[in-house]
């Protein structure tokens, strides 16, 4: 292991940032990624080109899209 935490232990940590690779480590597709980083607001560090999406944002947005026997999907 190189030290670094996990997607999963950062979608517990408060103000942690998930990159697309943390995504990616979650399961998702590459469209699914790009879908979530169309949806919520990306932070872009000075110098950088990659963004990262917060991940009270993404787990906020999970449940948003999330359809239950309570829900219809339209």
């Amino acid at each position: 292991m190189n030290g670094k935490p996990s997607a999963a232990e950062l979608l517990q940590t408060p103000g942690a940032l998930l990159t697309r690779t943390h995504l990616g480590e979650l399961g998702l597709t590459r469209t699914m990624i790009d879908a979530v980083f169309r949806e919520l607001p990306v932070v872009f560090f000075p110098a950088s080109r990659r963004g990262a999406v917060r991940a009270e944002d993404y787990r906020q947005l999970v449940e948003a899209c999330t359809y239950r026997d309570d829900r219809v999907r339209r």
